[in-house]
């Protein structure tokens, strides 16, 4: 624990001085660039950065303030603040990157003489804290400046000096998360904005590092800048010195330091600091930021620039720091030799040759806006999907949801090319989280004047669709200017595509990759139905006559001569007949099983109307392939109203040779109102009705792992009272009902398994099996701007 050098009476002062928080900052980039201290090259070690997407390693204010937007949601702040990643070394030496978000404090301390405080001026760099310092001088207010806070929210540590703040790593883990800070110089010498070491034409105040006054040779009193990097080392193991390391190869955490570069719009900066003063740390109470705050652009922001090419460790451990960053304290010399030096990449994978991106649209009215053709791929970006749509030959492509991937033509059934705003597409791409794709019922949309293909109609013959994702393709993706007007459009309604056979389950291998779940930032924004997976395209409205046919009237088909119906059973997005398959808008039950027969396949499999899978085996091995009830493949093949073509991931088997066993069906799962063996405090509801907004529209996340205890803990971890499963692998969050949803259903509507727990309910088509906790007398609070590990409060700092 160092030492207190403030006095009481300057704290008192300090206590209660203007400041304002941008909490929970995401970062735009982690990467091994640094544009004040390696400008024009490669930095030594890897920095989480947060702020500007225009981040480089060079640093050009004019430019900077270019930038499309940043992860500040103030967005006229195009600053860019970093600091090195931190990383979690396991007893064999592998090191995994942790998780990790910015508070960034702008504190407005004017010290004993009352000095003005005045906004950075533009091009000021700055670093606090020393990358090479393994010591602490407890008598150095640069030293000072850098401390930790080991957060544990049970209290169960309070007065305990082994968890009070200190200047260097803990000796044991923090259940809660840990806060790494650095509190920057605040006052300047008025001439340079950048010094040989970066901190020279800066310094801390007389009388501490956090407040009081400047000194002589620095006169210009700027505002109190303040980071908390908040690390999820609660989410690993400890096992004693060394497991906590710096990017820099420090194991101390004296090597902790703060990078700045600002990119403000200095007189909004003046304007806020000199009027601002009721501002206790909520953003929400200074107008002139208020004005400009903007949550969704911060969410949806992601770098326009380049990163470095190398292996982080983001996907998987690494066994060695990137950089020549031998770990202190490990007693390994370790050789710089074999380190080549990497090159710089774009961060946004190119789209093929003659691709553009339009804008953000949403989903049509009445089914999907793209109808002709569609995938899902765990890797999906929007190169994937450009290529994949091109190689199909449809001259416009639309990523959804992250993982999404649709075809056609022109915009159908009730879409526009009325473009929205680009906040509204916020879904960070599955295959790489520096590029947008779509949102909830939003999509990204592309298009090419060449398809590279046939041109293919949405009413056209049968179109084979590959097994195999399509590889991104790295050619030139200009920024489009393309008017909607250059978009076909059409009011005719289309049948909904089903979920298309190029469905893979191959896992992410993208350095950027994100977490598995992908989570809805702008749900509550939605306007149309919200389709998580390409499982949920069977909640569109179907509108060909086929599909208004009853199912009752319509047999199961025999098949031509040497076929025999083996029944009704189940499919997943694994498909149970993957080797081959295609969908075409004049499927027949025999044109299918001539398809499979020509092909040498003796199984076949008819779903949703419209789709052929082929095989000579049942792959089952996720639990599907199991026999299913005669009435669950009711949908009528799209070109013969007369005969079913399955269902809504029900396969129409037949068979050619040989026996089939089918397995038996797994027994009826239990419904949402006979659950037991529910986490503390929740309790089941019964069936709800959703709307297209949303009935709980704070938070969401789709799996196809979803239980109801995983959705119950995802919304309780996040302070919700109530949980909703929709659909086999939707969940979703809040408080509240809201766009009036929540209309009590009968049971029934409720009737699809868990995608990870067949036994029992998780919803239905626009259908929440709904949970809820008891409420506590404790009230919540008016909306603030996000802030987050600040159940310590700093004696120092506040």
């Amino acid at each position: 624990m160092f030492s207190k050098l403030i006095s009481l009476a300057v704290l008192a002062t300090a206590v209660n001085a203007e400041h304002w928080i941008f909490g929970g900052s995401k970062l735009i980039a982690q990467t091994r660039l640094d544009s004040i201290v390696n400008p024009n090259g490669i930095g030594t070690h890897v920095h989480a950065i947060v702020g500007a997407s225009g981040f480089s390693n060079v640093y050009d204010p004019d430019e900077l303030m270019k930038s499309n937007c940043t992860t500040i949601p103030v967005q006229p702040d195009k600053s860019n603040y970093w600091a090195p990643q931190m990383y979690h070394q396991d007893q064999q030496g592998m090191l995994t990157p942790i998780q990790t978000g910015f508070n960034i404090y702008y504190l407005v301390r004017n010290g004993p003489k009352n000095e003005k405080v005045h906004a950075f001026p533009k091009g000021l760099r700055m670093l606090a804290g020393d990358t090479a310092r393994r010591t602490y001088n407890a008598s150095s207010f640069a030293d000072q400046a850098v401390s930790y806070v080991c957060l544990d929210y049970s209290g169960a540590h309070n007065n305990d000096p082994d968890w009070a703040e200190r200047p260097n790593f803990f000796d044991h883990n923090c259940p809660n998360g840990m806060r790494a800070q650095v509190f920057f110089p605040s006052c300047w010498d008025g001439k340079n904005l950048d010094s040989p070491d970066h901190k020279s034409h800066m310094a801390y105040p007389v009388q501490a590092y956090n407040t009081g006054d400047c000194p002589d040779s620095h006169p210009v009193h700027l505002v109190s800048l303040f980071y908390e990097m908040f690390v999820s080392v609660d989410q690993f193991d400890y096992h004693g010195a060394g497991t906590w390391v710096l990017a820099n190869g420090d194991t101390t955490g004296y090597g902790h330091h703060g990078d700045f570069q600002n990119g403000w719009d200095i007189d909004l900066l003046q304007e806020a600091i000199d009027t601002c003063t009721a501002a206790q740390g909520n953003v929400m109470d200074c107008p002139p930021l208020k004005a400009v705050f903007d949550q969704d652009a911060a969410d949806a922001c992601v770098l326009q620039t380049s990163l470095v090419d190398e292996d982080i460790g983001l996907t998987a451990p690494i066994s060695r720091l990137p950089g020549c960053n031998p770990i202190y304290g490990s007693g390994k010399a370790e050789s710089c030799a074999d380190f080549a030096t990497p090159q710089l990449v774009p961060a946004q994978t190119p789209l093929p040759s003659g691709w553009t991106e339009l804008g953000c649209i949403a989903e049509g009215t009445s089914g999907r806006a793209l109808p002709a053709l569609q995938t899902k791929d765990p890797n999906m970006t929007k190169a994937m999907c450009a290529s994949y749509c091109g190689s199909h030959g449809y001259k416009l492509a639309g990523v959804e949801f992250s993982d999404e991937c649709y075809c056609d033509n022109a915009v159908k059934n009730g879409a526009s090319t009325s473009f929205l705003s680009w906040t509204e597409c916020s879904a960070h791409c599955a295959g790489n989280n520096n590029e947008i794709c779509g949102g909830a019922a939003k999509l990204s949309l592309l298009s090419t004047a060449n398809p590279g293909a046939a041109p293919v109609s949405s009413s056209s013959s049968a179109t084979s669709v590959s097994s195999a994702a399509p590889k991104p393709v790295s050619s030139a993706n200009a920024p489009s200017s393309v008017s909607a007007s250059s978009v076909a459009h059409t009011s005719a309604a289309a049948t909904p595509s089903a979920p298309s056979a190029a469905t893979t389950s191959a896992t992410r291998t993208s350095s950027v990759a994100a977490t598995s779940a992908v989570y809805a930032s702008s749900i509550a924004a939605s306007s149309a139905a919200v389709h998580t997976s390409a499982a949920a395209s069977s909640a569109a409205v179907h509108t060909s006559a086929a599909a208004s046919t009853s199912s009752a009237a319509s047999p199961v088909a025999s098949g031509p001569a040497g076929w025999t119906s083996v029944g009704c059973i189940t499919d997943d997005t694994a498909r149970v007949l993957n080797e081959y398959s295609y969908e075409s808008d004049t499927l027949t039950a025999d044109s299918c099983l001539a398809s499979c027969a020509a092909k040498g396949y003796s199984l076949a499999g008819i779903e949703f109307g419209k789709e052929c899978y082929c095989g000579n085996s049942l792959k089952t091995q996720n639990g599907a392939g199991k026999a299913l009830a005669a009435s669950s493949c009711n949908v009528p093949c799209i070109a013969d109203s007369n005969t079913l073509c399955g269902g809504t991931w029900a396969l129409s088997l037949f068979k050619r040779t040989g026996t089939i066993a089918i397995p038996s069906p797994s027994p009826a799962p239990s419904n949402s109102t006979n659950v037991s063996d529910l986490p503390s405090g929740w309790t089941a509801a019964g069936c709800a009705t959703d709307v297209p907004g949303r009935a709980l529209n704070v938070d969401a996340y789709t799996s196809e792992q979803m239980t109801i205890g995983a959705c119950i803990a995802h919304c309780a971890a996040r302070g919700h009272t109530m949980a909703g499963l929709e659909y086999a692998r939707e969940c979703y969050c809040g408080n509240a009902f809201a766009n009036g949803g929540g209309a009590p259903l009968a049971d029934a509507q409720c009737d699809m398994a868990c995608a990870g727990d067949a036994g029992r309910v998780c919803g239905g088509r626009m259908a929440l099996s709904l949970f809820k906790k008891a409420k506590t007398a404790a009230k919540r609070g008016a909306h603030k701007a996000r802030h987050f590990g600040r159940a310590h409060a700093h004696s120092d700092m506040l």
